[in-house]
């Protein structure tokens, strides 16, 4: 019975094991997490101009909040001010709130765009899409799946399809 165990370990060990006092091998690297693609890419709202306009109003959302939120936030600040008749506060604020969206739909755009012509995609469905005003962070998001790379080659329209419907 002994010789069957032996003969066991033996086959289930593959590497010997190493000799008292010889230091250990190093543990085995953790995997590294992939650089964020698609909306992880995306500017956050906290840190700029805009958060430090709320945080002048007592306004401080999680710095991981979704920019909904960030938005949800700010209109009832914006509303505060107007009550209480400060209208340049009321521009500035909106005017940052107004820059940082524009500059991170740009950003959003910039990102489909690349996605489009590495998955070399129609620019067709590009340009149908922009057109239609399709929200820019649920198409960024669905272009990074790994059933948008089952895409390549099929028609325009399917595209804009698979897209929008999905």
């Amino acid at each position: 019975m002994k010789s069957l165990q032996d003969a066991l370990r033996g086959a289930l060990v593959t590497e010997p094991a190493p000799p008292t006092g010889a230091p250990s091998p190093p543990p085995l690297a953790a995997r590294e997490p992939a650089p964020p693609s698609g909306v992880a890419l995306l500017p956050k709202p906290a840190g700029g101009a805009w958060a430090e306009l709320l945080a002048v109003y007592g306004v401080r959302p999680d710095r991981d909040a979704p920019v909904g939120q960030w938005v949800q936030k700010t209109a009832g600040v914006l509303r505060q001010l107007e009550t209480a008749g400060r209208r340049y506060d009321v521009r500035a604020l909106k005017q940052a709130r107004d820059e940082f969206l524009k500059q991170r739909e740009k950003r959003a755009w910039e990102g489909v765009k690349a996605r489009f012509e590495e998955l070399d995609l129609p620019d067709k469905a590009y340009r149908a899409l922009k057109q239609e005003g399709a929200d820019v962070e649920k198409v960024l998001a669905r272009l990074h799946t790994r059933r948008a790379e089952e895409w390549r080659g099929i028609s325009a329209s399917r595209v804009r399809d698979a897209l929008l419907d999905t």
